[in-house]
């Protein structure tokens, strides 16, 4: 099965701000993060404390997803299923890392009718298992069949974490307009270093740092400054409607703000939302993306996740 290359450096000539200054100071039970950096011409400060048992503790089990192990697993299970009819046995295939398979029984009818409980099973059993690794499946409209972490999961699952940071962000953004907010959140993480992600192609989901883990390490990919992003906007303005937009070898975020003639925006489910590029580290204003992928949200040629 194909990965899914989610993200590339922007090397669009846009404005870049100037280096963002990040102080953590750890102290007994939390650490204290400082962050110096500009935004819409002004010098700003942002500072919030989080509890040391979080940032050690924020998805600790979340690794990069492993196909081989996912094959051992289903092997484990279809052989267990098959086990209980006699007369009936799975042989394994070449090559070792793919579920090939042959079914060998003298009942035909007993044959066609485990071929198909073998194929509900697979499809049910890998749900089952990327579901507890915080991964999940998505067709693409040019063909590819991925398996990606669970963005949606992992935004819903770090908001509790996120709290001081959100309230940080609500005593600035307390009466501004939303799409002011936006600008300010997106211009924040568009500083915060990148991460390259040379590894994705042999193994999904490498790259990405759940929040607080970005925080913590002070970089991250597309999709991971994207669910950083996007858990914010869920706790700040919690009525905006938000999506994962997945294009090749890039993610954005797609906010349901109505969109001005100049914005880039997509439809999703006959809602039109707009398009913002948390990546960095070009400071693109929200509605704003690089040339180079204008032709497929023109052209629909992306698949999202709503959030």
């Amino acid at each position: 099965m194909k990965q899914l290359l989610l993200c590339m450096l922007l090397a669009a000539p846009l404005t870049i701000a100037a280096p963002m200054q990040l102080n953590m100071q750890q102290l007994p039970e939390h650490t204290q993060f400082t962050y110096r950096y500009a935004s819409m011409g002004q010098a700003q400060q942002l500072r919030f404390a989080i509890e040391n048992k979080n940032l050690t503790n924020h998805f600790r089990q979340f690794r990069a997803f492993k196909p081989v192990m996912l094959q051992h697993y289903l092997w484990r299970d279809l052989r267990a299923h098959v086990a209980q009819y006699p007369g009936a046995k799975l042989r394994k295939l070449p090559p070792a890392d793919l579920l090939n398979y042959q079914l060998q029984t003298a009942d035909t009818t007993l044959r066609q009718q485990l071929n198909a409980e073998l194929a509900q099973l697979t499809k049910e059993r890998t749900a089952f298992y990327l579901h507890q690794q915080y991964y999940h499946q998505l067709e693409l409209p040019w063909g590819e069949l991925v398996i990606i972490p669970d963005h949606q999961r992992l935004m819903q699952d770090s908001l509790q974490d996120l709290l001081p940071l959100a309230t940080a962000w609500h005593d600035t953004l307390v009466n501004m307009p939303t799409r002011q907010s936006l600008a300010m959140l997106t211009s924040w993480i568009q500083q915060i270093p990148y991460q390259d992600l040379s590894n994705r192609a042999q193994s999904s989901g490498e790259s990405f740092n759940p929040p607080l883990k970005l925080l913590k390490e002070n970089r991250g990919d597309c999709d991971s400054k994207a669910v950083l992003l996007a858990a914010l906007l869920r706790m700040l303005l919690p009525d905006v409607r938000l999506a994962m937009v997945y294009l090749p070898e890039h993610a954005l975020l797609a906010v349901q703000l109505t969109p001005t003639t100049d914005d880039m925006s997509v439809r999703i489910e006959g809602r039109d939302y707009l398009l913002v590029d948390a990546t960095g580290p070009a400071q693109l204003a929200p509605g704003q993306i690089a040339p180079q992928y204008e032709i497929y949200t023109r052209n629909d040629h992306f698949g999202y996740q709503l959030l």
